[in-house]
């Protein structure tokens, strides 16, 4: 994935003087909706969404993509906090939220140094939420770890649709941009500049 930063930022990462968020979106169907957070305290608005400061109750595990192409998912583990009012039962009320296939995206949020004003933004996960496990640590601590798939998943999946006039037609009767597809496969396709045939000697008449 292309990471667009801009100047001011890139500098300021290379001296080392910038501080990084994690922003999530939970995009949940009606009438939950969205929910925003990310590591942080309080709360900000970007691009019309409203981010609530989470602190380090989430963790993200690590994200990135193999060279074969193989969809990588995402771990996103909430951890239980008494003061906060994150408790078990809490914990639960999500099983009430149709929450599985939700949109998930996940960006990194870049702020200045001083006045932690958001300086950049820049997408790093885009997937579905999958799974949820509900946990409990042998201290007793409680814990939820969602599962989210890449949305890359969906590059390797293989459809039901064909590439022929037929098939094309179920979409638009009067679309006949495939009618030659069926010949053009067996077709033989000759490259580059076709010989001229050699001329045959004319045929001489008389004693030589």
């Amino acid at each position: 994935m292309a990471k667009v930063v801009d100047a001011g930022t890139l500098a300021q990462l290379r001296a080392g003087q910038i501080a990084r968020i994690e922003m999530m979106l939970f995009d949940f169907p009606a009438p939950t909706g969205q929910k925003a957070f990310f590591s942080g305290q309080g709360e900000f608005t970007w691009s019309g969404i409203t981010f609530r400061g989470a602190g380090n109750l989430f963790q993200l595990s690590a994200i990135g993509g193999v060279s074969d192409g193989t969809a990588v998912g995402l771990a996103i583990r909430l951890n239980g906090d008494a003061r906060a009012g994150l408790d078990a039962s809490v914990f639960a009320s999500i099983e009430t939220i149709q929450y599985r296939n939700a949109p998930v995206l996940v960006w990194r949020g870049y702020l200045h140094p001083t006045t932690y004003a958001l300086l950049s933004v820049e997408p790093v996960f885009r997937g579905r939420l999958d799974t949820i496990e509900h946990n409990v640590t042998e201290g007793g601590d409680v814990y939820m770890q969602a599962a989210v798939e890449s949305g890359a998943i969906d590059l390797g999946r293989s459809g039901y649709r064909m590439r022929t006039d037929a098939d094309q037609r179920l979409i638009d009767p009067s679309d006949g941009s495939l009618r030659h597809v069926q010949s053009t496969v067996s077709q033989e396709v000759k490259w580059g500049k076709i010989p001229k045939p050699e001329k045959k000697p004319k045929k001489k008449f008389g004693i030589f």
